[in-house]
């Protein structure tokens, strides 16, 4: 039920130039569309936008004008959370479109676009029948382009987060005890990562070990892990909410020829790629140059899924580094996370995987994998 409009008045009074920035590149995406605005509902795009952090909101991105919906449960918060951004309207109501009608917020309006990636059909449809004659039209990769930079603001961030995810594995390594099943280590990482500050979990922390250690993304279990075993673990820490993702390897008790062989060969993957990323490369460039080496070495087989991602306030982001598409440009400003592996089936596998920021003469490390298969 509707309650109420207000106009905003903020107390936060600054935010990141990458704001305006992105703004105004979506809003030339809007006249290219030949569309009067842009409707926005996936909530890592509008707290990019915005700073909400809340789960209920939805974005109008007009021409002269920014206006934010959101429910009766966030009509304190968004006082001090939301940007000051220049002719922001805020809406308290529980059903957009319905309230856009009664209050006639669209009779100036002729069409919209949305992210058509971020509806499924059947709300369209909805949505269409609701806002007639308004035309609401389909656009692909409207906001998530301009999102990939990412503010100095942002980017700090992110590094905090990475060096709390190095901590976190410091303090694991410490707190590991033969016996201690993968759901109990899994826990002990969040455990610690919570302590150390980390706002949640970007995803659910992956810890496999032995033979369940080729399962790419396999869940824990009660597995007990044993000496003579490998060990992954995959996970990332928040802050401000933005992500780290990061995968550490170790050896319990000791480990064997090859498995130190194959780690080596992850780490000389992953810094040959990284070497290759420069702003403006295609992400099927960069990929290759770890998936070769991989290849050479007799285990191209057992390394199946993509080289990498960004990351931000999502642990999964564009753009995608990986052989399977052609049109992954990597932009300036952008962090990325490479991660090779090897997983061969009822063995064991290994992955490494690593943060890096994109600036204009290359690749800056985040985080920074161990050169060598730890053994504990």
């Amino acid at each position: 039920m509707a309650k109420k409009t207000t106009e905003t008045s903020v107390i936060k009074r600054t935010y990141p130039e990458k704001i305006d920035q992105r703004l105004q590149q979506i809003r030339f995406r809007i006249e290219e569309e030949k569309a009067d605005g842009l409707f926005v509902n996936y909530l890592p795009n509008i707290r990019y936008l915005t700073n909400f952090s809340g789960s209920a909101a939805s974005l109008f991105i007009l021409k002269d004008e920014v206006w934010f919906f959101t429910d009766d449960r966030y009509e304190e918060q968004i006082q001090t959370e939301l940007y000051e951004l220049p002719n922001l309207k805020t809406f308290i109501t529980r059903d957009v479109w319905d309230y856009c009608v009664k209050k006639k917020l669209l009779k100036d309006i002729s069409s919209i676009v949305f992210e058509s990636e971020r509806l499924s059909y059947q709300d369209v449809i909805n949505i269409r029948n609701i806002i007639r004659p308004v035309k609401f039209k389909p656009a692909l990769g409207i906001v998530e382009p301009f999102t990939m930079p990412k503010s100095t603001e942002e980017l700090e961030n992110i590094r905090k987060a990475c060096e709390m995810s190095e901590k976190v594995f410091e303090q694991v390594l410490k707190n590991f005890k033969v016996g201690m099943t993968e759901k109990e280590l899994a826990a002990e990482v969040v455990y610690i990562a919570r302590k150390l500050g980390s706002e949640g979990e970007p995803f659910p922390t992956i810890v496999v070990s032995g033979k369940r250690s080729s399962l790419v993304h396999g869940s824990p279990s009660e597995k007990q892990i044993k000496s003579n075993e490998v060990v992954t673990i995959d996970f990332g820490c928040i802050v401000n909410g933005f992500c780290c993702d990061v995968t550490r390897v170790f050896a319990v008790g000791k480990s064997t020829k090859e498995q130190r062989a194959i780690y080596e060969l992850l780490i000389k993957a992953k810094d040959s790629a990284i070497e290759r990323v420069r702003p403006f490369v295609n992400g099927k460039l960069v990929d290759e140059a770890a998936r070769s080496l991989i290849a050479k070495a007799g285990y191209g087989e057992y390394f199946q899924h993509s080289l990498g991602h960004g990351v931000g306030i999502s642990p999964h982001e564009q753009p995608l580094i990986t052989f399977r598409k052609d049109d992954q440009i990597i932009p300036e400003g952008c962090i990325l996370a490479i991660e090779p592996g090897v997983y061969i089936p009822n063995k064991y596998g290994l992955r490494v995987e690593d943060n890096i920021y994109v600036n204009r003469d290359g690749a800056k490390y985040l985080t920074k994998a161990p050169t060598e298969l730890i053994v504990i």
